[in-house]
């Protein structure tokens, strides 16, 4: 993949999102379309997840994994992205620990991969804002909402998986007990699938504008993977709604929280 430059976007985004915490303010759903970039993949997509093995959000690590895993998984098993399978790498998201969250994007980056998933964790959230800031690195980052990075209003509690969801990821992982964030993390995976798909490229920059693409609510609604790369065959724009329902991911700063949409006006 290289080392290029981190999607402009998503270093802005960073600011935005300081700016947003020090004030008390809350993140903005801003109405964007893609932006085309140059390509920067090599051909191989390959997902980090950054799972909290401490702290609060620490029963939730495994749930998140297995769904990560899951999706990569269903995709393979239909050809793969670009007819290559799909790759995933787990690292401790460090949560409360800046030096951990440090270690494992910097080992994530080393290896190549082109998306990083993070947890429900403000803590995280701010960690990465400072280290895609300061790296000359071409990465995705894809944040599960919390209370301090959604809008007022948002949805931002742990979904509870639906039968037939909660039947697969502890097919997954047969260990599960606690399901809460798999099918956020099962989402955001599939999705970031599709923006790599539809963007014809896995790097990073293109990953960022992908997700806004294939998060369209004027698309086609498509339920699934297969689904959904049936419907871009056939030219149309999408909006993968999966188990966790409507997707509302914000560019800018790399956080996506589901359900209704908030609109938030700027100041």
């Amino acid at each position: 993949m290289g080392f290029n430059k981190i999607a402009t976007v998503f270093v802005a985004g960073a600011v935005v999102l300081g700016m947003a915490a020090c004030s008390g303010g809350s993140a903005v759903t801003p109405t964007v379309t893609p932006t085309a970039v140059k390509p920067s993949g090599d051909g191989i997509l390959r997902i980090g997840d950054m799972t909290p093995v401490s702290g609060d959000l620490a029963a939730y690590s495994a749930a998140q994994a297995a769904g990560v895993d899951l999706a990569a998984a269903e995709v393979n098993e239909q050809g793969g992205y670009n007819k290559v399978p799909v790759e995933v790498l787990h690292r401790n998201a460090g949560d409360g620990d800046a030096a951990a969250t440090e270690a494992s994007f910097n080992d994530l980056v080393s290896r190549g991969v082109d998306v990083i998933i993070a947890p429900a964790s403000a803590t995280v959230v701010a960690t990465l804002e400072e280290l895609v800031a300061k790296n000359d690195s071409n990465v995705a980052i894809v944040s599960i909402a919390n209370k301090k990075t959604a809008p007022k209003g948002a949805t931002v509690a742990a979904i509870t998986p639906d039968e037939t969801l909660s039947k697969r990821l502890k097919a997954s992982d047969p260990s599960l007990s606690e399901l809460g964030y798999g099918a956020e993390a099962y989402d955001l995976a599939i999705a970031s699938i599709l923006a790599a798909t539809v963007s014809k490229d896995d790097g990073g920059a293109s990953i960022t504008q992908g997700l806004i693409a294939v998060t369209l609510q004027n698309g086609f609604p498509c339920t699934s993977y297969g689904m959904c790369v049936s419907a871009v065959g056939d030219k149309q724009s999408i909006n993968y709604t999966g188990p966790a329902g409507q997707i509302n991911y914000d560019p800018t700063t790399g956080v996506a929280y589901f359900g209704k949409t908030i609109d938030v006006a700027k100041k």
